[in-house]
């Protein structure tokens, strides 16, 4: 899809919520890295306020942490990973910060109601 010039620039995230544009690397991986980080919170959050542990919760997170921003940038933006390198090129920078959010948010959510 192309801009005219008449056209306002979108923000990044504004950009996030829209089908079909260009999509450089570093925007990409900074609306993942949040995407992440948000995804990270929200699930550890649910898993300790509902007292839940042990290896099950890590599977669930870290399937989800590489499905749940796959799809979105294949189904919902249209991109083609393998254009920015591949799947684990776009979520290399946002694993490692994403985990510790979910352990963080999990064990202190878990130990604040549940000991």
């Amino acid at each position: 899809m192309a801009k005219s010039e008449s056209e306002p620039k979108l923000t990044l995230w504004q950009k996030a919520f829209v089908r079909d544009l260009e999509w450089r690397k570093d925007e990409l991986r900074s609306v993942v890295f949040w995407l992440i980080a948000a995804f990270s919170l929200s699930i550890g959050s649910i898993l300790g306020v509902l007292g839940l542990r042990g290896l099950p919760c890590l599977i669930v997170y870290f399937v989800g942490v590489v499905v749940a921003p796959s799809m979105y940038w294949t189904n919902f933006l249209g991109i083609d990973e393998q254009d920015f390198g591949g799947k684990m090129e776009i979520l290399n920078d946002s694993i490692g910060s994403g985990a510790a959010m979910f352990m963080l948010s999990w064990v202190g959510l878990y130990t604040m109601l549940h000991t």
